[in-house]
């Protein structure tokens, strides 16, 4: 199976808007690319898989910083979130973000027998670079205790892909769907 890097403007599904405090004129401010930054592996089949790796867009407008990421979990579309506590330090290019997703459903024992929803938080933290993002992403349990399922360093390549919304409206737009 041949595998390939995927361009992540289809995956700002599934996103909405957050904004961070800031100034009341933020809104009329103009939206910015930070950029989009991928390094999901896709299968080359018929039926095209995104197999690993991540997907995520930053937007800029004003002082509120915003995304969403895509994340592979081997289903035909990777699962798409919104980026939430997001901390980005432009001058020491350092950044972490959140988001809340969905495996889908899990069975295993001591759940119910038609299984839950398999909540997880992933949390990103590291660098902002001129060629991309590196650092770790940690996976937990969306569920008290909040246990950690997995920790993967990762860097993600600046992708070509220059899509950017015209305003916080068309933004808003493509992410309530």
């Amino acid at each position: 199976m041949k595998a390939k890097n995927t361009s992540p403007a289809f995956l700002l599904a599934a996103a909405l808007f957050l904004g961070m405090a800031g100034p009341a004129h933020a809104d009329s401010a103009p939206l910015s690319l930070v950029g989009h930054y991928s390094n999901q592996v896709w299968d080359d089949g018929e039926d095209p898989h995104a197999l690993s790796g991540y997907a995520v867009s930053l937007y800029k407008q004003g002082n509120a910083v915003f995304g969403n990421i895509g994340i592979a979990i081997g289903s035909s579309e990777p699962v798409g979130a919104k980026l939430y506590d997001i901390a980005l330090n432009e001058k020491e290019g350092k950044i972490s973000f959140k988001a809340k997703y969905s495996r889908g459903v899990e069975h295993r024992k001591g759940l119910p027998r038609e299984g839950r929803d398999a909540k997880r938080i992933l949390t990103f933290s590291g660098k902002l670079k001129a060629s991309g993002l590196q650092g770790e992403f940690i996976e937990q349990d969306g569920y008290p205790p909040y246990a950690t399922v997995g920790k993967e360093k990762s860097v993600l390549r600046k992708s070509k892909d220059d899509f950017t919304p015209r305003d916080m409206t068309e933004w808003k737009q493509l992410h309530d769907n």
